[in-house]
């Protein structure tokens, strides 16, 4: 009798070390985790003739541990986006795994031991295709941070390939596989989450890895969520839902306004809905769903571990508040945390990015530059804006500013809304009783130095709030705040007392104490082939408090043309310049290939030789 069990005409399971399941079209398949290989040796049962894919749900030795019989037959592989390294590059996790003073209790250790070659990643919200199927990649965090579930209509049914995300009968396949961070049980978290996307895309059949079919995935996912809203009452210190028992997911959206919505406190980062009487909508910023969710990943103790953006309150939105479309998104900033989401609204829903060009620079081409918390992923901008335009969307009249405060690369937006006059700041003002509470009737701006700072940026901050006065304070963390009349001397009070410290702390010249980033080249991350040569810019900006003569030279110890090596530049206090140079390459040792090198800029100023303050890196392919 075949091992191969029938689930309908083009559709087979085999019981392995995990459940394998087999797609057919014309003698041809597609394996969805494909266990110990063994199911190879039975495709002929079904006609089978060739195999053209394996795809997997998760990265677990008893998914994928028999791969390399397929690979062997080149028979590609497709895996999770968020775990690829853990197929293609096994070899070197084992390598840099840590075994002593651990405190990951992720289930990484269920890896393989030897790397298998990757031909595609199985992105988050897109589509794999193959044959007459077309696979959704939803993601399914849970059982691991990086999981998918991969969800296709197959001989007229919509079916869902759940990996180890739940199991027949409402139940999690291990518990101790929802351990994260030592102790904690975070992945309940995210399972309750996945479960939720997974009930909205009304499956018929959910076929996991572990266990038996699941002929009524509606009811399998009710009782797990009843099982898990158990856990987190029982164990919320572990499982890390809100203080009223609620999942990240069911986190509603709060009004402010009628024409204005709040995602609360209680997501990662705050965003802002401005509804329109059309039924359209303009986003300001889009963050990950919850801040436990985002600390979870940020302080993942997997150094390739990567931040995972899950769709979260669109659906509420159309819903139940009436929006009929998200037309616009604007950033506040660049920082991954408050941007995160927008590719998802751009790809899926056709939403337009408006921004601040000193905030679009970085978004659109974030391999340019060095500086904390920037998102890999690429933003396409729409339109852009220069500082203090005014612009209209809708029946709203926006003012938008530079607004450098706990970045540089910081915007404000200014808009009257339902009668307020509403400053959407971002991650730069705030009263600073929500970090020090017995300081109250106190505001601040602010400081991340590695972010870019100079003394004048504050100011510029300081400037724009006094100028604009709104009386609603919109920012990027915490509750939204009324803004008393007094606010606007106690935010320049405090810019100025932190200046008059920070000065009174260090020597002169005291701006370039706090301005980490005075001779900054870009783009900072290169790529070279051989014969190809590339332009590089050492940006300047005077902070030395007097006219000053900066002198640039260029050096890497790998095989590069610089022209010209050294140029010189008079810049005035306070002042930017920048200064060209080219680099290329002739020749390329096999050994330097694919590895990051550096390119310095050795800078003098005024006489004074401050050495390579400045870098880039340079990969050769």
């Amino acid at each position: 009798m075949s091992r191969l069990q029938s689930i309908s005409p083009n559709l087979y399971l085999f019981a392995d070390t995990c459940n394998a399941y087999v797609v057919t079209h014309a003698q041809r398949a597609l394996i969805i985790d494909c266990a110990s290989g063994a199911v190879a040796d039975h495709l002929s049962e079904i006609g089978v003739h060739e195999v053209d894919w394996l795809l997997f749900t998760h990265h677990h030795r008893d998914q994928c541990f028999g791969a390399g019989k397929f690979s062997e037959q080149n028979v590609p592989l497709a895996v999770p986006h968020h775990e690829r390294f853990l197929f293609e590059r096994a070899d070197e996790y084992w390598q840099q795994k840590r075994l002593f003073d651990n405190y990951n209790d992720r289930s990484t250790f269920f890896s393989i031991s030897e790397s298998l070659p990757v031909a595609e990643s199985l992105r988050d919200y897109e589509n794999f295709t193959w044959g007459p199927y077309s696979f959704l990649v939803l993601p399914a965090p849970g059982h691991t941070q990086g999981s998918v579930a991969l969800i296709a209509d197959i001989d007229g049914t919509r079916v869902a390939f759940t990996g180890d995300l739940l199991h027949a009968d409402g139940k999690l396949y291990q518990l101790h596989a929802m351990e994260y961070e030592y102790g904690d049980l975070a992945g309940a978290n995210w399972t309750a989450q996945s479960i939720h996307a997974l009930s909205k895309q009304q499956v018929q059949i959910a076929l996991p890895s572990h266990g038996p079919v699941i002929d009524e995935p509606a009811e399998c996912i009710q009782q797990l969520d009843q099982r898990l809203h158990r856990l987190l009452k029982l164990m919320r210190d572990r499982v890390a839902g809100t203080a009223d028992g609620r999942f990240a997911h069911e986190i509603k959206m709060e009004q402010i306004t009628p024409h204005l919505l709040w995602g609360t406190a209680e997501t990662c980062s705050n965003f802002y809905v401005i509804k329109s009487e059309s039924g359209k909508s303009l986003f300001i910023d889009y963050p990950y769903a919850s801040t436990m969710l985002f600390m979870t990943a940020l302080h993942s103790a997997e150094p390739f571990a990567q931040l995972r953006f899950v769709e979260h309150h669109l659906d509420e939105l159309c819903e139940e508040w009436g929006i009929e479309s998200f037309d616009v998104v604007i950033p506040t900033h660049i920082h991954d945390d408050h941007v995160c989401g927008i590719p998802y609204l751009q790809r899926h829903h056709g939403t337009q990015c408006w921004s601040l060009d000193e905030v679009a620079k970085l978004l659109e081409a974030p391999s340019r530059w060095n500086t904390p918390c920037l998102m890999e992923t690429p933003l396409r901008i729409d339109r852009r804006f220069t500082d203090g335009q005014r612009f209209q969307w809708e029946e709203y009249e926006f003012e938008i500013v530079f607004y450098p405060g706990q970045t540089e690369f910081h915007a404000a937006i200014f808009v009257e809304i339902d009668g307020r006059r509403v400053l959407f700041a971002g991650d730069s003002s705030y009263p600073l009783k929500r970090y020090l509470p017995e300081r109250d009737g106190e505001w601040m701006i602010n400081s991340v130095l590695r972010n870019s700072l100079t003394f004048g940026m504050h100011r510029k901050c300081a400037d724009e709030f006094d100028r604009l006065r709104p009386d609603l304070l919109c920012p990027g963390h915490g509750t939204y705040w009324d803004v008393p009349p007094e606010a606007f001397a106690a935010h320049r009070e405090y810019v100025e007392q932190k200046e008059a410290i920070w000065r009174d702390l260090l020597p002169a010249p005291a701006e370039l104490g706090v301005d980490l980033f005075w001779t900054r080249i870009v783009p900072y991350q290169l790529q070279l082939s051989q014969g190809e040569a590339a332009p590089l810019t050492v940006a300047l900006r005077n902070s030395f408090e007097e006219d000053a003569t900066f002198e640039v030279t260029l050096s890497s110890h790998l095989n590069l043309a610089i022209e010209p090596q050294s140029q010189s530049l008079r810049i005035a206090a306070g002042d930017k310049g920048a200064l060209q140079f080219q680099v290329s390459v002739e020749s390329v040792d096999p050994a330097e290939r694919n590895r990051r090198h550096l390119v310095t800029a050795d800078v003098t100023v005024n006489g004074q030789r401050h050495g390579p303050v400045g870098e880039a890196l340079v990969v050769l392919e």
